[in-house]
C-alpha cells in the first residue's frame, strides 16, 4: 500500500537515511527497510510521514510550524531512547502534532501570532490568556484534531497537558501518559534552550515545567548531557 504512494514512499526512505537513524548502509527500497527494521518498527516509522502528509493537505499553514514540530518530535524520540520506553514512535508523533491547534487559532485571528510570540517564555500563562480571549486553548483544539486523526489517548493526554503543572494531573493519568507528557515538556524545553533567540533559563514558567518533567522521568545530570549532545549532533 505504501509503495503505491510515490511521495510517501520517498519520504519514508528519506527519513530512514537521515542522520537520526545513522545507518551504515543506505536504504533504497521499502522491502530492504522491512528486512532491516522489521515490520512492526517500520509501521511506526511509516505512520510519521503519513500523518504529516495528511496535515499538510488538510491544514493550510501547517508548513509554518512543521519544521519546529518535526524537530521537537525528534528530540522527544531521543529522550525516549534514553529512558528505554516501549512506546518508541509515539513520542515523535506527540512532538510533531502537539502544536497543531496553533494553526487553527492563527487562521481565525491574525492577532493570535503576536499574542503567542509575546508569551513565548510564559507557556502556562499563554493557555489562560487563550481561554480568556477565545474560550478555548490551542492544546484543547490539538486534542480534537488528534482524536479525529485517530491518535492514541496517551498522545492526546500529552498534547492537552504539556502546558500544565505536574501536580494538577499526576493522580489522574496512567503511567504511559505521565511519561509521554513529561517527555514532551522536556523536549520542548531542551529544543528551545538550544535553538531559541530568548533566554529560556530566566523563564520561571518554562523552568517549572522543566522541573516537572525531570521529577517524573528521574533523569540524572549525566543523562541530560548525553541527550543534549545528541540533540546538537542529530537535530539542530
Amino acid at each position: 500500500m505504501i509503495s503505491q504512494d510515490i511521495g510517501l514512499s520517498s519520504e519514508v526512505i528519506k527519513i530512514l537515511n537521515s542522520p537520526f537513524y545513522n545507518l551504515k548502509t543506505e536504504v533504497t527500497s521499502l522491502e530492504y527497510a522491512i528486512n532491516l527494521f522489521g515490520l512492526e518498527k517500520l509501521k511506526d516509522i511509516i505512520v510519521q510521514p503519513a500523518y504529516k502528509k495528511a496535515l499538510n493537505e488538510s491544514l493550510k499553514g501547517f508548513e509554518t510550524i512543521s519544521k519546529r514540530s518535526h524537530e521537537i518530535g525528534l528530540v522527544a524520540e531521543i529522550i525516549a531512547n534514553e529512558i528505554s520506553s516501549s512506546k518508541q514512535g509515539m513520542f515523535y508523533l506527540t512532538g510533531l502534532f502537539h502544536d497543531a491547534g496553533v494553526i487553527i487559532l492563527e487562521q481565525n485571528d491574525p492577532a493570535y501570532a503576536e499574542l503567542r510570540k509575546d508569551r513565548a517564555i510564559h507557556p502556562i500563562t499563554l493557555v489562560y490568556l487563550e481561554k480568556e480571549k477565545y474560550n478555548v486553548t490551542h492544546p484543547a483544539i490539538g486534542v480534537l484534531l488528534a482524536k479525529k486523526w485517530g491518535l492514541s489517548n496517551t498522545i492526546c493526554n500529552a498534547i492537552y497537558l504539556h502546558h500544565h503543572v505536574y501536580s494538577t494531573y499526576r493522580k489522574e493519568l496512567d503511567a504511559d501518559s505521565l511519561t509521554m507528557v513529561s517527555v514532551l515538556k522536556l523536549a520542548r524545553y531542551l529544543y528551545n534552550k538550544s535553538s531559541s533567540g530568548f533566554d529560556i533559563n530566566n523563564s520561571v514558567e518554562c523552568n517549572l515545567l522543566y522541573q516537572n518533567a525531570l521529577e517524573e522521568l528521574m533523569l540524572d545530570e549525566s543523562t541530560l548531557y548525553t541527550i543534549e549532545d545528541e540533540i546538537r549532533d542529530t537535530v539542530l
